[in-house]
């Protein structure tokens, strides 16, 4: 039978039903007789929007095509691993044979597993145990159309899916008996049912791996964490010719690269291979004479140095991930991803001692604190391109220290949210059991302490480097950015680094500890609590929404002797309320000896956003009420109806002469304006509308950069002086008209790029200048942004500013 040709409906395969031994030729897949069909199964029609190119499965249509095959074949297993961001489920297809033909028995499920988690917590032990067996199998995790109008992946994985369940070759026999497939079947539910790239909260997930703000993301990584698959092929389209990774330079040097690159390289030939073979034997129809292989074939361009990727954050995990791009939006295009699907399962058969060796010495690098190695020449002979192999390795500190609390921290919460976040990506976190001192500090107990030699230490310096500084590589662009993305700097929680290892106990955890908040001592004439951090604007918002009534002081104020920072919310309530906000949003509420003069009162904004996901984001963690306007409606005069008008990307004239004269009579009336920082846009918007008096530059780059934040203004409030922010396209402002407010600036001296990628700031003039500012007058606010604040949901500390903004417009 030609198996390339089978062309039944299929299904996608689930994450459970995984075996370590040698599995059976049976004439035929056993029925998996179930007692109940399950929930998943039943899917309620809706409308959707199908490819335009050819008859795709439509996702209501899954569902039950997966319950099938799971019912008729006992080789897969399919659970919901999740829900999209729009609630729909998350499918994952696990295939394999159940069977053990050497012992006439079903296989031990759970073998499997414990050889992965062998490799983690023993390297060494795991590469001597498979010198000594080859009765084993090793995961591949295919991931099927993250974008969600890019239909031929899952339909792809469909094909393989019901090959793999029914089909008795010798073939699919040697897949079934060496592998374990994991199918992500639709990753991107929402896009696939909307035509969409992006998911229902309007987030590119192929961007969001290393920020994970979306439940897709959530779920996949869960999954690779779970399984450390050592095959990871992300489907996608389209790309003339088909391209098939290893990537371009840079490269990131938290990959073990030279051991990746050894089987991705490999792998990438016999999916190319097997494509061509398909055409030669007229099974589909490709109308080239070979794939493209960035790696190979270009120079820059396509590269791997960002973890935002599907496949690239599974390579700190130990996977060879490969982005795959079929040729063609058609069926032609689903034809192409079976085949080189089949392509890197044959080889992975053929290879998976040799390829499982090399993906445990990854982690053994790691536990062992050995060097990385450099590309090899024999790979480097393979393209005429520069690697800039220097780049490909570092040095790793001994530790990194995140202290749980003040003083070090400005929000403890941002501190307990990067801990779990490092713990959830399979990073080991440790706490001290006694206090210790490190570079002159004294450290407390419970301090938390990432010792980096383990075995996913790529992983842990990923999340918790800077990063480095690009911008002196003439000549060097990205695919996309962003070049850098420390959490530590872009999240707001404060990190120390242990170059050389000190001798402290430390024990291992499996959790942050809990915030707890705290309440000042003394009678309260009133409470109070400050902006520094996220759950700081939620309760004040969930407070407002329960009709309290809350103050805001826009400047520092004096009570009882104490000094209390500008942005604190006020409310008149006893200390009953002020252990109810410490308890459930681990506040620090301190107590007023009275409520103070010239505040403002709160009130829940009606707000209009034209946005992408990333402000959609802020403002979700934040928890303020919007709407999501477009052009049309802004031309509709939709305004009106709305006090808070937040511009992340359009410009004024994009607005037809009457949306122009609704926004103007708007303002007019007091409308009040945030823009934020795409390019200039919002910038220009307000300069156009003739709300803003100021004069501005920006160029290209991103970067992570110094800031000077002034704690005392009503928009900086809640910030250290000495801070960080994000930046894409960088923009400043030259020239202030009177009555402008600084709220921050960027570094004035040479320190002023941390990490990143942004050629000309040494000669931008770029340096002390205005980067976040406001002005109110009689009738309105605007806030302009020059900093991005809110890219991709990722930099969440600077969320704060956006907060800071909206209540900055409320009357006194």
């Amino acid at each position: 039978m030609n198996v390339f040709k089978f062309k039944r409906p299929f299904l996608f395969c689930c994450l459970l039903a995984i075996t370590l031994l040698a599995m059976p030729a049976t004439a035929m897949a056993k029925h998996n007789h179930q007692d109940k069909t399950p929930d998943w199964c039943f899917v309620d029609p809706e409308e959707e929007v199908p490819s335009e190119s050819y008859d795709s499965i439509l996702y209501s249509d899954i569902a039950p095509r997966l319950c099938e095959i799971q019912r008729t074949s006992d080789r897969v297993r399919v659970e919901v691993i999740g829900q999209s961001a729009g609630g729909r489920n998350l499918f994952l297809a696990t295939v394999t044979d159940p069977m053990d033909k050497k012992r006439k028995r079903h296989k031990d499920k759970g073998r499997h597993k414990d050889l992965r988690k062998l490799m983690i917590r023993d390297p060494e032990k795991a590469l001597a145990l498979i010198e000594e067996y080859d009765d084993f199998n090793v995961p591949v995790f295919i991931n099927c159309s993250i974008h969600g109008d890019e239909y031929p992946g899952t339909d792809a994985c469909m094909r393989l899916i019901e090959t793999l369940a029914y089909d008795d070759s010798e073939e699919v026999q040697a897949i079934l008996d060496n592998t374990i497939l994991l199918f992500n079947v639709v990753q991107n539910p929402d896009g696939r049912v909307m035509g969409t790239r992006r998911n229902a909260n309007d987030i590119d997930i192929n961007r969001d791996m290393i920020t994970q703000s979306q439940p897709e993301t959530r779920a996949t990584v869960s999954v690779i964490t779970e399984w450390n698959p050592m095959v990871f092929l992300d489907l996608h389209d389209d790309v003339q010719p088909m391209l098939i990774e290893p990537c371009t330079p840079p490269h990131n040097p938290n990959y073990e690269y030279d051991l990746y690159l050894t089987w991705s390289w490999e792998l990438a030939l016999a999916m190319e291979a097997e494509l061509l073979l398909q055409k030669e034997l007229d099974n589909l129809y490709y109308p080239y004479d070979t794939a493209r292989i960035p790696y190979r074939d270009w120079d820059l361009g396509w590269d791997d140095w960002p973890p935002i990727y599907a496949a690239m954050y599974p390579i700190y995990h130990g996977a060879y991930g490969h982005t795959i791009e079929t040729w063609s939006e058609a069926i032609h295009g689903v034809d192409a991803d079976y085949a080189v699907v089949w392509g890197a399962l044959n080889y992975t058969v053929a290879n998976k001692k040799e390829m499982v060796a090399d993906q445990i010495e990854v982690f053994r690098r790691g536990a062992l604190d050995l060097p990385q190695m450099l590309i090899p020449d024999y790979l480097l002979e393979e393209t005429p391109w520069d690697q800039y192999n220097e780049l490909t390795i570092q040095e790793f500190p001994a530790a990194y220290v995140i202290p749980a609390g003040p003083p070090y921290q400005p929000s403890t919460h941002q501190a307990a949210r990067l801990v779990d976040f490092l713990l959830f990506n399979d990073v080991q976190v440790e706490a001290a059991q006694r206090s210790f001192w490190l570079k002159g500090e004294k450290y407390p107990k419970g301090t938390y302490v990432v010792w980096m030699d383990q075995p996913k230490r790529g992983m842990a310096n990923t999340i918790l480097d800077p990063g480095l500084d690009l911008s002196y590589i003439e000549g060097l662009y990205f695919y996309s950015p962003p070049s850098v993305w420390s959490h530590p700097y872009l999240w707001g929680a404060y990190r120390a680094v242990m170059e050389d290892p000190i001798p402290i106990r430390t024990r291992k955890i499996k959790k942050a500890k809990a915030v707890k908040g705290s309440v000042e001592r003394g009678k309260a004439g009133a409470i109070a609590f400050l902006p520094t951090s996220l759950a700081a604007f939620q309760a004040t918002n969930d407070l407002l929404a329960q009709g309290a009534t809350l103050y805001r002081a826009e400047a520092a104020f004096e009570d009882g002797g104490e000094m209390i920072g500008a942005g604190a919310v006020i409310m008149k309530a006893g200390k009953w309320k002020a252990r109810q906000l410490a308890r459930e949003y681990g506040l620090d509420v301190l107590t007023l000896k009275k409520m103070p003069e010239d505040l403002t009162r709160l009130q829940q904004r009606r707000i209009a956003v034209y946005g992408d996901g990333g402000i959609r984001n802020c403002l979700d963690r934040l928890g303020f009420a919007y709407d999501l306007v477009s052009e049309e409606d802004l031309d509709a005069g939709m305004i009106s109806g709305y006090d808070l008008f937040i511009n992340d990307s359009l410009r004024w004239t994009r607005l037809s002469p009457e949306g122009q004269a609704a926004m103007t009579a708007w303002f007019d009336a007091g409308g009040d304006y945030i823009g934020l920082s795409y390019r200039g846009r919002p910038i220009q918007f307000a300069i156009d509308a003739g709300i803003a008096d100021v004069a501005y530059d920006y160029v290209s780059g991103n970067a992570i950069v110094n800031v000077d934040y002034d704690p005392d203004d009503s928009v900086a409030a809640g910030f250290r002086a000495d801070g960080y922010a994000f930046v894409y396209y960088p923009g400043w402002f030259s020239d202030l008209g009177e009555g402008v407010k600084v709220a921050a600036t960027l570094d004035p001296g040479e320190n002023l790029l941390l990490s990143g990628f942004w050629p000309e700031w040494k000669t931008s003039g770029a340096n002390g200048q205005p980067v976040i500012v406001h002005q109110t007058t009689d009738t309105r606010d605007v806030t302009l942004i020059g900093i991005d604040a809110t890219f991709r949901g990722h930099p969440e500390n600077a969320f704060r500013i956006v907060g800071n903004a909206i209540y900055d417009g409320l009357e006194n």
